[in-house]
């Protein structure tokens, strides 16, 4: 027996296949915050973010026809995003400065301004870690943080045996923490 929701998300790209904009719209919806951190996770900038996604929502429009599977929509829609945002690369100056967005480090954290310090000054350094991270594995990383997916969608996404993601996750998360450390231990070293 099926699960519900994969029954309701394939009844959903049948009717967008059969030309549903409201069951486009609400696929897209319902898988927009994972796509988000796919995208990103191939780019690495968040200035390119929204074009990006606005040339997968393009892509997903015009092409929602060829999904063979409506079981397999999610794998389909990651391929896509991570096809556009790769082309997006390709054509992007090279030397191109990357940075993370204004609002993730300046956001209010908590009540106590000490705390809120601390918490920005950690996020500055877990964002400032991911944009190092070679490609591979900045993506592996920003799919798994997002929740979305399981690890076999990740890995299938990804187009790697599960265990190749899951060994990509691992030294993705040491390198980030290894990175943290280190600036932590020049600044106390100052």
């Amino acid at each position: 027996m099926q699960d519900r929701s994969v029954q309701n998300e394939s009844a959903l790209v049948c009717a967008a296949r059969r030309g549903d904009k409201e069951a486009l719209q609400v696929l897209l919806k319902r898988h927009w915050a994972w796509l988000k951190g796919l995208v990103y996770g191939v780019l690495g900038d968040w200035r390119d973010l929204d074009d990006v996604l606005q040339e997968v929502c393009l892509r997903v429009i015009t092409r929602i026809h060829t999904v063979r599977d409506p079981d397999r929509f999610r794998g389909w829609l990651a391929i896509v995003a991570r096809r556009e945002a790769l082309k997006h690369l390709r054509r992007k100056p090279l030397g191109s400065i990357r940075q993370g967005p204004e609002s993730l480090s300046s956001g209010s954290y908590a009540e106590d301004p000490l705390e809120g310090m601390a918490k920005r000054e950690l996020c500055d350094h877990i964002l400032d870690a991911v944009k190092t991270l070679p490609e591979k594995y900045r993506e592996v990383f920003v799919l798994a943080h997002t929740g979305e997916l399981s690890y076999a969608e990740m890995a299938e996404v990804l187009g790697v045996p599960l265990t190749t993601m899951q060994i990509r996750l691992v030294r993705a998360r040491r390198m980030i923490q290894n990175h943290i450390m280190g600036k932590r231990e020049s600044q106390v070293q100052k």
